[in-house]
């Protein structure tokens, strides 16, 4: 649905270039008026009304209260049978365990994979958590059942487990919206003078439409919060098709 919506707006935001290009052409040169909307290392420029619009809005990143998060992979040992819970076994730090309790709801999603936030979720419980794994392994190994009257989740499957801390912590945070799912991870579009540049951004806790940022943005940086994914699709436009610029790297 969302990539379909995307297209349309493709479609659009083309009809709407060239009507732009057909009213340049009648005052000035047509050369590179297309291209105008982007600049190769310094990223996508909008006029006002263009913002207005697509709806493209700016947000400040600013500190938030957000609870501890983390995801993890964890592998079925146990498969439910019958009224018998199924259990499975993921590994988090030290520091991570602190920040868990027994008898806490583990929201579970099928796949190992961490960054695939395409499958249908589901509850689990954190039974146990067993500090004997730290002599070996270096980490606490966290002990979760979950139902399973459909019985789909066989020993030896993996699904990725999102542990939410017994704390909030106050940290640096951007709206969950101006985020955009990259092939190489997640990106935003940081205003920069009257461009909107592509940054690279680590992520962490997720609370009520809210994202942590870890690393790759300042407080006080300005962040597209409305129609981030506009952006990104007009950057791929004025490209005609070509690769995007790199993104900022990290901020350190």
């Amino acid at each position: 649905m969302k990539r379909a919506a995307l297209m349309i707006l493709l479609a659009l935001l083309l009809g709407w270039l060239a009507g732009c290009n057909r009213e340049t052409a009648k005052r000035e040169p047509p050369e590179g008026s297309s291209l105008q909307l982007f600049e190769k290392g310094r990223g996508v420029r909008l006029p006002d009304d263009m913002q207005k619009q697509l709806g493209v809005e700016t947000t400040e990143v600013t500190e938030k209260l957000v609870a501890a998060h983390c995801d993890k992979p964890a592998q079925v040992f146990r498969a439910a049978e019958g009224l018998n819970l199924g259990a499975a076994v993921a590994l988090v730090s030290e520091a991570e365990a602190r920040e868990l309790r027994a008898g806490h709801i583990i929201s579970l999603r099928l796949g190992s994979d961490c960054s695939d936030s395409q499958s249908a979720t589901f509850a689990g419980t954190l039974a146990r958590l067993d500090t004997q794994a730290i002599a070996l392994l270096g980490q606490v190994e966290v002990l979760i059942e979950f139902a399973d009257p459909e019985r789909r989740f066989p020993a030896g499957s993996f699904f990725k487990a999102s542990f939410i801390g017994s704390r909030s912590n106050l940290v640096s945070a951007i709206p969950s919206a101006a985020v955009v799912e990259g092939v190489e991870g997640p990106f935003v579009y940081t205003a920069n003078g009257s461009h909107f540049t592509r940054t690279v951004v680590r992520l962490g806790a997720v609370s009520d439409g809210w994202v942590e940022v870890v690393d790759g943005l300042y407080a006080g940086d300005s962040v597209v919060s409305k129609a981030a994914d506009t952006v990104w699709m007009i950057e791929l436009c004025a490209l005609k098709g070509g690769a995007p610029c790199c993104p900022a790297p990290m901020k350190k």
